[in-house]
């Protein structure tokens, strides 16, 4: 058993080094980057990537320890070989990986992730693309790299492999708790999130995190993610497509201007599941939430908005990037795809905002930090900011807390601020620090009791906000990051569980109890917002403005392997499994060709990007 034990902490000991290694070779090979960086920011890089180093090393010590278990089951000849193989096997494969994604990086500036597998139908322009000297130069990289580890497993692992030795069954117990004991590095968290390639994200600036990730775990990362992008969302030509997108965003209009100053702070509050289904003036359940339902009165009420998507990370994309949810995927998983995306923050950070987020939970989940960071966000506010004893939700801190932090905040900061608040509470298991208003056990009750708490904190803090010094000059924006089954538990492909408030209000508005009747998606808040502070959304190409006099009247929502696209006189809902639509209240062929059109462009900017 010693021997098993022992070949265990080497095999540790090797795959963790060697993952060292990686980086240090991406970091000597991008030297004219690293360079520009101080040495202690690189060594930082270093520490915050060795979580990933870990979760990969994790990740073949599971299969490893699974292996040495086995021997001790079905006897160690066989398995010796086996383990030696599979571990040689991978040296070798993960030097190309390693040495690929370095060169990768020096042309595109990202990690190799599956984007170069939809290259592979056209070989010849891939390898045309790359001159003969600089494939004899990867190609010896990758032959030294590999050899180098070779030698130093042959030294330093195979040895303790070879002498493995029958023992008693019983000690495969032992080893297999051992094996699974790896699930902890695997995970790199004892939280609801698990690691990520944002995890490792620390700095402001792009290469010091591109630094910090794990190139190996990275790629099989995005290979897992390929999975989910398999569905080739064609329905016409491609040119016919483009040309049908371009009409429907094109001749706007000029927009209604309806602040009292050009560029007033502004204050983004996005609401967790705060479906148009519980709030009375779209229609919704009365008194679930009185707060919003009273500030719906003081200002501009969007109430034909839709959510992009149904999920946060797909939401929180939406409204900050002005992109829409993709059916079968989720953009904000991939950051080499993510830093392409223009942002409303960074545009409103170019003319002087400065920039903070706030979220009660881990922004490690989804991989919200590498998103976040990108946006430029000078402040990330989130639980590991607050003492334990406010991280009381299962979840992080509640949204009392979370609204106290944003007032108190605001009230110090410099103006002009871009502040976006992320609510938590009123996310299953619904579970809030107040006593029960909407009784009942079921689902419905149970979120509408929750929605009813973060509303009460939404009031509590926009009343507070009515009375301070800064008001006059801020804008507040508010709108949910999806929709929710409840009430009513609507299907998946239910518009109404997609309707979603938006609602302008603050000091810094020159009208007020006013309602727009446009249809609209998140997407539509970049382009909206940004003209209203005379701010360029050209690079928002999927984002309309919603206070224009010509914009078209129409919302978009996906949902998996499927679309719905909703106007004044239209109601489709499509289904790419079934082939058909499942909801059909319009014939017109301009809405059918629209609705597809619009999918297969973003699909495919989607996959290029």
């Amino acid at each position: 058993m010693r021997e098993r034990l022992t070949a265990f902490l080497r095999l540790f000991i090797f795959w963790f080094s060697y993952f060292i290694s990686a980086r240090i070779f991406f970091a000597v090979y991008e030297v004219s980057l690293t360079r520009k960086y101080a040495f202690s920011e690189i060594l930082l890089a270093f520490l915050h990537g060795s979580r990933l180093d870990l979760s990969a090393t994790g990740y073949f010590l599971m299969l490893n320890g699974l292996l040495l278990t086995l021997s001790i089951i079905s006897g160690a000849n066989v398995f010796r070989k086996i383990i030696l193989g599979i571990n040689r096997f991978f040296i070798v494969l993960f030097a190309l990986v390693i040495v690929g994604d370095a060169e990768i990086y020096r042309n595109w500036g990202s990690h190799l992730d599956s984007t170069p597998l939809m290259y592979l139908n056209t070989p010849k322009e891939m390898l045309a693309s790359t001159s003969a000297g600089r494939w004899i130069l990867l190609f010896t990289l990758i032959f030294s790299f590999a050899g180098l580890w070779l030698f130093l497993f042959k030294k330093f692992v195979s040895p303790k492999v070879n002498f493995l030795n029958a023992v008693r069954y019983t000690y495969a117990l032992p080893m297999l708790l051992l094996t699974g004991a790896m699930i902890l590095p695997v995970r790199g968290s004892l939280g609801i999130a698990p690691i990520n390639t944002g995890s490792v994200y620390f700095s402001k600036d792009l290469y010091p995190n591109h630094v910090a990730v794990n190139s190996v775990w990275n790629f099989l990362y995005s290979l897992k993610k390929l999975r989910k992008m398999n569905p080739p969302y064609r329905f016409m030509p491609n040119e016919k497509a483009d040309s049908l997108f371009h009409n429907f965003y094109a001749h706007q209009g000029s927009t209604k201007h309806l602040l009292k100053t050009e560029h007033p702070n502004v204050v983004l509050i996005l609401l967790e599941s705060f479906t148009a289904k519980m709030i009375e003036p779209l229609g919704g359940v009365p008194g679930v939430t009185p707060n919003l339902n009273r500030w719906c009165h003081n200002g501009i009420l969007f109430d034909h908005v839709y959510a992009s998507g149904d999920r946060s990370a797909k939401g929180i994309v939406a409204v900050v990037s002005g992109f829409p949810a993709q059916p079968t995927a989720s953009i904000i998983k991939l950051p080499q795809k993510t830093q392409q995306l223009p942002f409303i923050s960074r545009e409103m950070k170019n003319v002087g905002y400065n920039c903070s987020y706030y979220y009660g939970g881990n922004v490690d989940f989804a991989n919200m930090r590498s998103y976040i960071t990108l946006a430029g966000f000078d402040t990330i506010v989130s639980k590991k900011d607050f003492p334990e004893k406010d991280c009381n939700s299962k979840w992080g801190v509640h949204d009392h807390v979370m609204f106290k932090r944003l007032y108190d905040d605001i009230s110090k900061s410099k103006e002009p601020f871009f502040k976006m608040l992320f609510t938590l509470s009123s996310h299953e298991p619904f579970d809030v620090p107040m006593k029960t208003v909407i009784k009942g056990d079921d689902e419905a009750s149970k979120f509408m009791n929750s929605a009813y708490y973060t509303d009460k904190c939404l009031g509590a803090f926009l009343d507070s906000a009515r009375k301070s010094n800064w008001w006059n000059n801020t804008l507040i924006v508010m709108v949910a990051d999806h929709g929710h089954p409840q009430p009513g538990n609507s299907l998946p492909t239910d518009p109404l569980k997609y309707h979603i408030p938006l609602l302008f209000t603050g000091g810094a508005l020159a009208v007020t109890d006013t309602v727009v009747h446009t249809f609209g998606s998140q997407t539509d808040i970049a382009a909206t917002l940004l003209h209203q502070l005379s701010l360029n959304a050209n690079q928002f190409r999927y984002s309309k403005d919603l206070l224009a006099d010509s914009t078209k009247s129409f919302s978009f929502f996906a949902f998996n392997n499927g679309f719905g696209f909703l106007s004044d006189s239209a109601t489709r809902v499509f289904d790419n499994t079934a082939k058909e639509y499942v909801t059909l209240k319009d014939s017109t062929k301009e809405n059918d060709a629209f609705g597809k059109a619009y999918l297969q462009v973003m699909w495919n900017d989607f996959l290029n990007k």
